[in-house]
């Protein structure tokens, strides 16, 4: 079958690209929301930001498990598979609202759930295996700006006057409950259906766990080399996120720069999705570690109660959602269709160390704020040297293209 028979009607896209925005969109809040969501928690249980932070840590190991849903995704389809996502996104921030408060460690136990589903991104592979290849890209990026409309920024402070903070988290696990009526409209991609023709024999799914068998060494070496730089955007975006309020504590600007930085991560996605197309992956790459570096410098070298230092923060999470707006389009389409739900989940599940490393080392440093943003910016340029292993473009290309292309290659070996 030909690449323009598999190609969906514009409408259908449409649908797809918005779809998957809202799922992207319940996922960043979910991960976001903790900014604000904090100082209460700290205030309530009557904990450190140190503590808080080490159990965080802690807990966040249940996230190396985030591999199993994307494997589920790659046996039964991409379309129950965004399902589970939703359910468990939705079902635990649902009852963080119901009985959050009531104990630190049933808290930290509906967290470690909720941190399962955000950042799995899933909704990345239907959209990348849907979409033209000259408009991958793009419908990716348009996604992920939807997600990274900044409610979490606008919507806590009504949210925790009315409701407490419980219910930043509950609120939003209604919304991503209500997702599920979209759901209903959506079709199983045409890659995946045309993949199962090969697993036609196959009467039971346990048959189907050969798509682990079927990964290639250089898959694997992707997916350790994706995962590292993925452990240190999370790495580094968790200690901003786990911080900043800290930080600023005391600056009446923190406020109106939070929401210019909320914005920020929107114009970022704008931003990438545009380097991505017309100048390409590996250029991207590089613009985002570079710049979100930069960011960290500033926070690092500024007083919490100077101007700069917030000037800072808006430069990070822009650079950051460009990181992230990069890694979501280019690690889905340097896998087959075969095993690519399943190879991103081990990428992911690798780095959810950054979950585990992140706030290990800001409960480590805190409040030494200048020592910790420092450690960021390195953090942050860590993954360059992965252009030593890859230098791969697929930007313009079709995926049974750039599949083509990267077999049974050498990481070293690719595009030279």
């Amino acid at each position: 079958m030909t690449e323009n028979k598999r190609i969906r009607s514009k409408g259908y896209m449409t649908y797809l690209v918005i779809f998957m925005g809202l799922i992207a969109l319940t996922d960043q809040y979910l991960s976001l929301i903790e900014t604000s969501a904090i100082l209460p928690i700290i205030t309530h249980f009557d904990i450190t930001i140190n503590q808080f932070l080490l159990w965080q840590g802690i807990f966040g190991i249940a996230a190396f498990l985030v591999f199993l849903i994307s494997s589920f995704a790659d046996m039964v389809g991409r379309k129950i598979g965004i399902l589970l996502l939703i359910l468990i996104m939705g079902m635990s921030a649902f009852l963080i609202g119901l009985v959050g408060d009531k104990n630190f460690w049933a808290f930290m136990g509906l967290y470690a759930v909720l941190i399962l589903g955000t950042n799995v991104n899933m909704w990345t592979i239907p959209i990348s295996e849907e979409s033209p290849p000259k408009r991958r890209a793009f419908n990716g990026s348009m996604a992920f700006l939807i997600g990274l409309i900044p409610l979490y920024a606008f919507i806590a402070n009504p949210i925790l006057e009315a409701f407490g903070w419980p219910w930043l988290y509950g609120i939003f696990g209604i919304f991503g409950l209500l997702t599920i009526i979209p759901w209903f409209f959506m079709k199983e991609t045409h890659r995946w259906e045309l993949n199962q023709l090969e697993f036609k024999e196959a009467a039971k799914i346990g048959k189907q766990l050969s798509r682990f068998r079927q990964l290639t060494k250089r898959d694997w070496g992707f997916i350790l080399l994706s995962g590292l730089t993925y452990v240190c955007w999370n790495s580094a975006f968790k200690i901003a996120t786990g911080t900043v309020a800290d930080h600023f504590t005391g600056n009446e600007s923190y406020t109106i720069f939070y929401y210019m930085a909320g914005g920020a991560t929107i114009l970022g996605a704008l931003t990438i999705g545009i380097l991505m197309d017309k100048v390409g992956r590996i250029f991207a790459f590089i613009f985002s570690s570079v710049g979100a570096a930069i960011g960290y410098v500033l926070l690092a070298v500024s007083p919490s109660s100077s101007t700069i230092g917030l000037v800072g923060m808006v430069v990070v999470y822009f650079f950051m959602s460009c990181f992230l707006g990069f890694l979501l389009v280019y690690i889905s389409e340097m896998f087959s269709t075969k095993v690519r739900a399943t190879a991103v989940g081990f990428s992911l599940t690798l780095s959810r160390i950054g979950y585990v490393l992140g706030p290990f080392i800001a409960s480590w440093i805190a409040p030494h704020y200048t020592w910790l943003y420092i450690v960021a910016a390195v953090i942050a340029l860590l993954p360059l040297f992965g252009l030593f292993f890859n230098k791969y473009e697929s930007k313009g290309k079709q995926l049974e293209t750039i599949e083509t292309e990267v077999s049974n290659k050498s990481l070293r070996r690719v595009n030279q």
